[in-house]
């Protein structure tokens, strides 16, 4: 199918693929868009997250720190020696006579505690015990039925010393904080009465939300399944209705018909699940509408996109359908060109070069094929045989020798020099014989060769060497060093403004040859023989002449030679390794 497609889409008109591509290139960017519009709603809804979970922590740490205060008077109350000796006498009167001064002791020390705790939502603090009952601020002004007493007083009893909250009565009468009082002296341990310390939990969760006017926030409150504290706009929101939102995370739920971003956390002192529910309406209804507006903008985009495509496109293809019509003019048998409604001389764009270079061409085609190809280029070849059957490296080396003495007479050196080293370069070149050759019949081989291109270079080019003369007579295949001086002169004068040194060294060592050929102003890549032999790179040039010189000597020597290539002190080096032979 994408075969097909893809045949489809080539064979489309230009306008219809030049649409075709700016629709894909407006897809791809609203696609894009899009990513990014709900990575922007996903950073939108953490950054939600992170305020209500700060808001959550700020909230649980105060109630934490409320309750964590309230717990450590509790503490005190029964560490308190003047309450302690006071139930004690009271507990251990006969005939239920309180002892002088019992009940004002135990009335005086809770209302310290109460004076000194109240800030942190105590309504009230009561003793209970057998024979005396005190309770601080005012006895008349906290009053629970003797049924929820007794209670309390039961659930404390079931804890055995420790301290215990109850929250059964919070809708009513708030949360309480009970505990039985036992007698420390002589660690007898036996009990002497029943503190009861009543929280207002509700009043404390109206301040906390209250203080939050940067971000409007409500809480809930549960022990276990029980509601502790819910606000009136939440009103019969179960704990079920929240128990699968997991810790340190999110969700958004609806509660009475609103959206809300719930976050989840935990009271450590109690145990109890608090929540955040931060309202989501408003920013949902703005994401839709953002989404909307959105989808909106893309489809009036890509509207717009096709429409101002064609408007603008259309003098454009114009021009490409003149030169359509005009190349299926000229592709008929009486090559016929016709004219357009459009002048393209004074044009110098692409589409005005386009028609220019068109129509010349078709004037030259025309000509070559109806003036040319019946008769001068008949002509033309039978000429180019003749002169080539004349042309004959004899004759250009008498040619060239005539040069030579007629350069010599005008006494002008440089021809002289020029034309005889060309000779003599073509001489051996154009040889037949002498297809061994020797390492001094090479080094006169680039001699000549270096002696024309100074004339060229001038003092740009330095050029020695150093080769012991018996090593002169040592055998090298013919066309060896050549090519490489050709190389160096290539990249390091022609490619380049500096200076170019060239150097060819010569020395032998147990019966093998080494051949240095060195030059400034070029580098080698990295296992270039390597590269070109396995076509990683594309041999032209010296190249081809590189691998024609690794095929000589691979011939002549087989397995016994080596040629390598380095960068050495800013010297691009080959070193030619093969076996010491004296030519015979």
């Amino acid at each position: 199918m994408l075969a097909r497609l893809s045949e489809k889409t080539k064979n489309l008109p230009l306008a219809k693929e030049i649409l075709s591509i700016l629709l894909t290139a407006i897809m791809l960017f609203s696609f894009f868009l899009f990513i990014g519009y709900t990575v922007i709603i996903h950073a939108n809804n953490n950054l939600l997250y992170r305020t209500s979970s700060k808001l959550l922590s700020y909230a649980s740490k105060d109630i934490t720190r409320n309750l964590n205060a309230i717990e450590e008077m509790g503490n005190d109350i029964l560490k308190d020696s003047a309450i302690q000796s006071s139930l004690s006498q009271c507990h251990d009167a006969e005939d239920s006579i309180i002892p002088p001064n019992a009940y004002s002791e135990i009335y005086s020390s809770i209302n310290t505690y109460y004076q000194k705790y109240k800030t942190h939502y105590v309504d009230y603090v009561q003793i209970v015990s057998d024979h005396v009952t005190a309770m601080a601020p005012d006895p008349d002004s906290q009053v629970i039925p003797a049924k929820i007493q007794k209670e309390l007083i039961g659930l404390a009893m079931e804890q055995d010393g420790r301290l215990s909250w109850v929250t059964d009565y919070n809708d009513t009468y708030g949360v309480f904080l009970v505990r039985e009082l036992k007698r420390i002296k002589n660690l007898s341990l036996d009990t002497i009465g029943v503190l009861i310390i009543n929280v207002n939990l509700t009043k404390l969760q109206d301040n906390i939300s209250n203080m939050n006017t940067i971000s409007p926030a409500s809480y809930a409150l549960y022990s276990g399944n029980k509601t502790i504290y819910l606000p009136q706009e939440l009103d019969g929101l179960q704990k079920q209705d929240l128990s699968s939102i997991p810790f340190q995370s999110y969700a958004v739920k609806h509660v009475k018909d609103l959206r809300y971003l719930i976050v989840r956390g935990r009271i450590d002192t109690t145990g109890w699940d608090y929540y955040c529910l931060a309202p989501y309406d408003d920013l949902y209804h703005n994401m839709k509408l953002v989404q909307r507006l959105f989808l909106l903008v893309i489809i009036i985009n890509i509207l717009l996109s096709i429409a101002m495509t064609k408007i603008m496109m259309k003098p454009l293809m114009i021009h490409f359908e003149f030169l359509t019509h005009k190349i299926q003019a000229f592709g008929n048998d009486n090559l016929e060109l016709i004219d357009v409604p459009y002048s393209y001389q004074n044009r110098h764009d692409e589409i005005g070069l386009i028609h220019q270079q068109f129509d010349a061409m078709a004037d030259k085609i025309r000509i070559l094929i109806r003036e040319n190809y019946d008769s001068k280029l008949l002509a033309k070849e039978a000429q180019l045989k003749a002169l080539e059957m004349q042309i004959n490296p004899h004759f250009l080396y008498n040619t060239l020798q005539t040069i030579n003495w007629r350069a010599k007479m005008l006494h002008d050196e440089q021809i002289s020099v020029m034309t005889e080293s060309l000779g003599k370069l073509l001489r051996i070149t154009l040889s037949d014989s002498n297809e061994d050759s020797s390492l001094g019949q090479e080094l006169e081989l680039v001699q000549y060769y270096i002696n024309i291109q100074k004339l060229r270079f001038d003092e740009e080019l330095f050029y020695e060497t150093d080769v012991p003369e018996y090593l002169l007579y040592c055998y090298l295949p013919k066309f060896i060093l050549q090519p490489l001086a050709e190389n160096a002169i290539r990249y390091g004068l022609e490619d380049e403004s500096e200076d170019c040194h060239i150097r060819i060294r010569a020395a032998e060592s147990n019966k093998q040859l080494t051949i240095t050929v060195e030059n400034t102003g070029s580098v080698f890549e990295e296992d270039l023989l390597q590269k070109l032999m396995a076509k990683e790179i594309i041999p032209h040039g010296f190249g081809i002449g590189l691998l024609n010189v690794n095929s000589r000597l691979a011939f002549a020597f087989g397995d016994d030679y080596s040629m390598e290539f380095s960068n050495q002190n800013e010297y691009a080096t080959v070193n030619i390794t093969l076996p010491f032979q004296i030519k015979s």
